[in-house]
């Protein structure tokens, strides 16, 4: 577990080496690896008040828990095993303790600032809400968006997982803060949800793809495992999905995101290494393994 109270921060010249140190380790930028390290005393503080069902999910935890760090996000997500046929009142039921113990937690964690509430949307299926710490990096207020999903079963068994974190002591030469369990997806089922958003995410994201391609080069995600094909399809069949779409406009769209939201949170080999036409490639293979 993270210390109580979390002190690097606490320390401007100790956060300042220790970020210095570890961006010149690590390829990435300052700002994101202190964000890294702000989502990590997030992402301790919210598990530690959750109930068992609550699990971390989405592009972060493939980044701080199944994989090695390799794209740096900028928020959390976590996912509740429900029924799709729940009612309304049952979902705003469950989320009810979250919604108290994130509008305290700045009282907890005073480097922290609540910005916005948790809010129910799509039927009180999705709650989102956004806190803020002040950056030693670029003297701004940060954000960091948690979103907590109440919309469908987990279809494979949550893992107890060590969670990392990317900032290093710089006179250790250890990590800032030691890994903590954390109640998470199964990397299997964390591909599958991010098929399911590549193929239908209104708004097409880059990093979906991104995190597809990585997935399958690094020996993390494979798209020919028949268990695989079967969660794409189940979470499709959940109510309010769009439309699948391998369109070539979709893929025009998402080259135009690749330097503006891509590149900024990625080192430039990684960066280099990344081809969105392969990577959309992929995706349409697994459009056509459902049919």
């Amino acid at each position: 577990m993270i210390s109580d109270p979390p002190s690097y921060h606490e320390d401007a010249e100790l956060f300042g080496a220790a970020l210095s140190f570890t961006q010149s380790e690590s390829g990435f930028t300052a700002r994101l690896i202190e964000k890294d390290y702000y989502c990590s005393l997030l992402l301790e503080d919210l598990l530690a008040a959750a109930t068992p069902q609550w699990a971390f999910k989405g592009g972060t935890s493939l980044s701080k828990v199944h994989s090695d760090f390799y794209r740096m996000s900028e928020d959390l997500d976590f996912a509740y095993s429900v029924a799709a046929e729940a009612p309304r009142s049952r979902r705003s039921a469950i989320v009810a303790p979250m919604k108290e113990h994130l509008a305290k937690l700045p009282k907890r964690l005073a480097c922290f600032t609540a910005l916005d509430a948790l809010r129910g949307y799509n039927n009180s299926t999705q709650y989102i809400g956004r806190l803020s710490y002040r950056s030693s990096v670029t003297g701004q207020d940060e954000p960091v968006k948690v979103e907590f999903s109440i919309r469908e079963p987990i279809l494979e068994p949550v893992e107890s997982l060590p969670a990392r974190t990317l900032l290093s002591d710089p006179f250790r030469r250890a990590a800032a803060v030691p890994p903590f369990p954390v109640p998470v997806l199964s990397r299997r089922e964390t591909y599958a949800e991010k098929l399911r958003a590549a193929l239908t995410r209104r708004e097409p994201a880059i990093r979906d793809f991104f995190d597809i391609d990585y997935g399958v080069r690094s020996g993390g995600l494979d798209t020919a495992d028949p268990r695989l094909i079967e969660l794409v399809a189940k979470k499709l069949a959940v109510a309010d999905n769009d439309p699948i779409d391998v369109s070539q406009r979709k893929h025009d769209a998402l080259g135009r995101q690749t330097r503006g939201q891509l590149r900024p949170v990625l080192r430039e080999s990684d960066f280099s290494a990344f081809d969105l036409t392969r990577a959309f490639a992929i995706v349409a293979d697994i459009s056509s393994a459902l049919r």
